[in-house]
């Protein structure tokens, strides 16, 4: 394996960077997952990077322990950022056919597509993070997903392109080139999580991804099997534990503790109430708190706050009542919250699960691929290979490890 080239995805997150690594399968095209690591990173926040050195350390640490991992070498880097400088925005784009020929090529594809990119207008600090085609029409003809090699004398396509901040992108750039690393490929990282874990049959009736983050959460709306909306909260997880900290009088990672081994979305059907101690703040008195207090008390009160922001963006877009008829999915570090699909499916009167990958796109470890944290790294990867954009480079015979290594000695 040590000889082999691998593919990343480097997940930007709320207050931490993860990278998964894995390598296609050729013949069955499903991407293995081979390894993958998180670690803290207080230079970014909410997908942002304010800290470039910061940054630099905590992805050349997330790189150089992955390939530890794995014991190969990562030769291409697929990026996922979210963030509130990332928006999008619909557009089309149309296309002649040749007369002649009238079949549909790639570079009448390529065509249309351009077009609806130049229908876009950008602001001066703005450029196209991610273009994804909806639906093509092909002579009036709707909901056509891949028109290469049909016939027509007409085609429009409608696009949902994300729009990012290029300030913010060309940070997150500085910070990966400043260790030798190159982003070979950019993705939207709430879509790409949600594309592995997200049914055709469920995006066929309408379903709503919800990326349960630190703090963010966002959104993926699917129906009639193509994306509809996409929209973000500045609201996570990390502000539930803000809550008990504020409320129990505790450390940040206290707080954390508490909410992980005791904590509950509201009083599910299972829930037992218990009392528990903790450290306060000054790190020596041990209190105790009711589990039944902390969930009712402070949980729960965070968690409605978060639902009805959601209910807000539904009623804001007119889904009607068909928005939900596919259920809800969850995903992200926050959705591994007790009690939490329960309270979904109380609040909006549907079906809710936990994501899981689609076997029949990737395979890996279970501790891997169950985690949500590494969701969306794992879908950078996939859609990487989806969208035809990867191309494999030929190796250097020096790994991430190595060109790292040389920048610690640069630096200091």
């Amino acid at each position: 394996m040590s000889k082999k080239s691998l593919v990343a995805g480097l997940d930007i997150g709320s207050n931490k960077v993860c990278c998964v690594a894995g390598m296609r399968d050729q013949d069955t095209r499903i991407v293995k997952i081979l390894g993958a690591v998180c670690v803290p990173c207080d230079g970014i926040k909410a997908g942002a990077v304010i800290n470039i050195q910061e940054t630099a350390l905590a992805i050349s640490k997330v790189f150089e322990e992955t390939e530890k991992v794995v014991g190969g070498q990562i030769g291409n880097v697929v990026t996922a950022m979210r963030g509130s400088f990332i928006k999008s925005k619909d557009s089309k784009g149309v296309a002649n056919i040749s007369y002649s020929n009238r079949e549909i090529s790639q570079e009448t594809v390529d065509n249309a597509l351009e077009s609806a990119k130049k229908q876009i207008r950008l602001e001066p600090d703005q450029e196209i993070l991610q273009i994804i085609p909806r639906e093509y029409i092909l002579n009036q003809q709707r909901g056509i997903q891949n028109p290469i090699g049909m016939e027509g004398t007409y085609i429009e396509v409608d696009v949902c392109a994300f729009i990012a901040c290029s300030s913010n992108i060309g940070n997150i750039a500085k910070s990966m080139n400043s260790i030798g690393v190159n982003c070979d490929d950019r993705v939207y990282g709430y879509l790409s999580a949600s594309d592995i874990l997200v049914t055709k049959e469920e995006k066929e009736l309408s379903c709503l991804v919800v990326d349960f983050g630190g703090l963010t959460t966002g959104l993926v709306h699917y129906l009639d099997g193509i994306i509809r909306h996409t929209d973000e909260l500045s609201d996570g997880s990390d502000y539930i534990t803000r809550d008990i900290g504020h409320k129990l009088r505790a450390t940040y990672s206290v707080s954390r503790d508490v909410k992980e081994k005791y904590g509950a979305a509201f009083m599910y059907s299972d829930f037992k109430n218990e009392e528990f101690e903790y450290k306060s703040a000054d790190g020596r008195s041990i209190k105790k708190c009711d589990r039944l207090e902390l969930v009712n008390g402070i949980i729960t009160l965070r968690i409605d706050r978060i639902l009805y922001e959601i209910k807000e963006i539904i009623n804001r877009n007119n889904y009607g009542e068909e928005f939900l008829s596919g259920g809800i999915i969850l995903t992200g570090g926050g959705s591994n919250l007790a009690g939490l699909t329960e309270a979904f499916e109380k609040a909006f009167n549907c079906s809710a699960r936990t994501g899981v990958p689609n076997s029949e796109k990737v395979v890996g470890p279970s501790e891997i691929l169950m985690n949500p944290s590494y969701t969306t790294a794992i879908g950078a990867i996939v859609s990487s290979f989806s969208n035809g954009k990867y191309v494999k480079r030929k190796s250097s015979g020096s790994g991430m490890m190595s060109r790292i290594s040389k920048w610690f000695e640069e630096v200091f």
